[in-house]
């Protein structure tokens, strides 16, 4: 009975979780339109613009695009951030936070009256450094397929002083007393007599100076530790024989993680592969519960593929800004002040712990070990991660 009773549960359990799954895709059905994951697919589609601009550093340009689509209910524009350099550029007009560059067929910002056309114009700001930067704007119907125009758009600093390129920083936000380092590209036709990394810890009333030393081109100064909620300015000045430049301000807080919105599916694959091999997994424990004697080794095969699942998930989060990696710093599992970054730092830790008893669970079922103590805690650990995941989704997608 008690037997019976087990696999029950398990089966309650594994359908609870394809109704969150399927609750989950509903809810963010409106991201269909997401072209982080459309194909270069036109179908009849066409998007026409320039192909190229030059602009200074902070500056604001116009680019006019022209787009037509299919007979289909859902017909948009969009500039994603998370596509080329796309997250370089400051998006005015259209504003959209939840969308960048977001302009839908026949709403206020469409110019072009007719059904499955769209005409609009954006107003974009440019990086703060020089540099040749790619600007891509999609055009998608209601499914995965889509097609892109890409915009070259080239940087360029005028007047006196130096070219001072995008900075490098290491790490992306210091935590107490940890040095921050800048690295730089300078280039000037002529004579560089100096580089200097500023700093300000009063809001940019006083700034104090770091001589950049140069290796191979590079020029790094670093920022010695600071304290705890500690804000700090900071700026790249670069003099040569025909003047002096000053860089864009940037700014950070000691110890306070920047985590940006993310968008499905870019925190990495999510219920996608989540949800299968939960279902996967808690059919193979069933299974084993049910007659471990014949379905051990299936067990541990099933337990394989939602482990194979599983890896991909973790292995995408390569794709992830690497402020939000900084969220592993074991300090946050103890932190209430940011609950967000709380659980995003207990999502993180769980995560390893259950990719460690996975693979010992794998290696011992395909071995024929007949044993589930290690199997067990990573299926339930999947789960708690994934109820997470969900939570985090739905807290991270603004």
């Amino acid at each position: 009975m008690k037997r019976k009773v087990r696999i029950g549960l398990v089966l309650v359990a594994a359908i609870v979780i394809i109704m969150l799954a399927a609750g989950n895709a509903f809810a963010h059905s409106e991201y269909e339109v997401d072209c982080s994951t459309c194909h270069d697919v036109s179908s009849g589609m066409s998007i026409t613009t320039v192909s190229t601009i030059n602009t200074g550093p902070g500056e604001t340009f116009q680019v006019d695009v022209v787009a037509t689509g299919l007979a289909q209910d859902v017909f948009v524009l969009r500039i994603p951030t998370d596509v080329a350099d796309n997250d370089q550029f400051t998006i005015n007009v259209p504003a959209n936070t939840e969308n960048p560059g977001l302009v839908e067929d026949n709403d206020a910002l469409d110019l072009d009256s007719n059904n499955n056309g769209i005409h609009a114009i954006y107003n974009i700001t440019a990086p703060a450094f020089s540099g040749t930067y790619t600007l891509i704007i999609w055009a998608a119907q209601h499914t995965d397929n889509g097609i892109s125009r890409s915009i070259t758009v080239n940087v360029i600093e005028g007047g006196p002083g130096p070219s001072i390129g995008a900075p490098s920083t290491t790490p992306q936000v210091p935590l107490a007393n940890e040095e921050f380092t800048v690295t730089v590209t300078i280039s000037s036709s002529d004579t560089i007599t100096y580089v200097r990394l500023q700093y300000s810890i009063d809001g940019g009333i006083n700034w104090l100076n770091v001589t950049m030393s140069e290796s191979g081109g590079l020029y790094s100064g670093t920022i010695p530790g600071l304290p705890n909620n500690q804000e700090v300015h900071w700026r790249i000045v670069a003099a040569d024989s025909s003047g002096e430049r000053v860089s864009a301000t940037l700014t950070f807080t000691v110890g306070v993680i920047p985590i940006e919105p993310i968008e499905i599916p870019q925190f990495h694959y999510g219920w996608l592969l989540g949800a299968p091999a939960l279902v996967i997994a808690y059919i193979g424990t069933a299974l084993e519960y049910y007659d471990e004697e014949r379905f051990t080794r299936i067990h541990g095969m099933m337990l394989g593929i939602a482990y194979v699942l599983t890896s991909i998930n973790v292995v995408s989060l390569v794709m992830e800004p690497a402020g939000v990696w900084a969220a592993m710093n074991p300090v946050y599992l103890f932190d209430l002040s940011n609950m967000l970054i709380f659980m995003h730092a207990w999502h993180i830790w769980l995560g390893i712990i259950s990719m460690v008893l996975g693979t010992l669970a794998l290696i011992t079922h395909l071995g024929g070990w007949k044993t589930c103590n290690l199997g067990l805690p990573a299926v339930v650990l999947w789960t708690i991660l994934g109820i997470m995941g969900f939570y985090l989704g739905e807290v991270f997608v603004p």
